[in-house]
């Protein structure tokens, strides 16, 4: 067992679940705060307009390379008109096979025996 080096405190058993590996989500999850969305924006025109100009000359050289670049092309179409939505073909057949069931008609089914006169009764000792 596990020595205790002060007498008055109990032992502490260790569960294992402190450290066993798991990623906790707490503060990562969900949507970036907006603010860090704002700072990413402006690094990224700051870094447009030193490397560029300005942000319409990027957008003249991105639409100089998507005469011969399908990406540059894409990207472009996509800035501009936005991405197309994905449209699913959905086939739904409408021919059902539903029994008709009516409850406010009265049918009563009739459960007396009947007689059969033609055939021979069966308690009748045959001579």
């Amino acid at each position: 067992m596990m020595e205790n080096k002060d007498e008055n405190k109990p032992i502490k058993k260790v569960d294992g679940r402190k450290n066993n590996g798991g990623h906790s989500t707490k503060g990562r999850a969900g949507r970036p705060p907006k603010i860090t969305e704002k700072k990413l924006r402006n690094f990224a025109v700051s870094a447009i307009k030193k490397a560029y100009g300005s942000e319409e000359k990027m957008w003249l050289e991105v639409a100089k390379q998507a005469k011969e670049s399908f990406p540059h092309m894409k990207m472009l179409l996509e800035f501009t008109y936005g991405k197309p939505k994905e449209q699913k073909e959905v086939n739904v057949k409408t021919d059902i096979n539903i029994p008709i069931v009516n409850f406010l008609e009265e049918r009563t089914i009739d459960i007396t025996p009947e007689e059969d006169t033609d055939e021979p009764s069966t308690t009748e000792p045959k001579v």
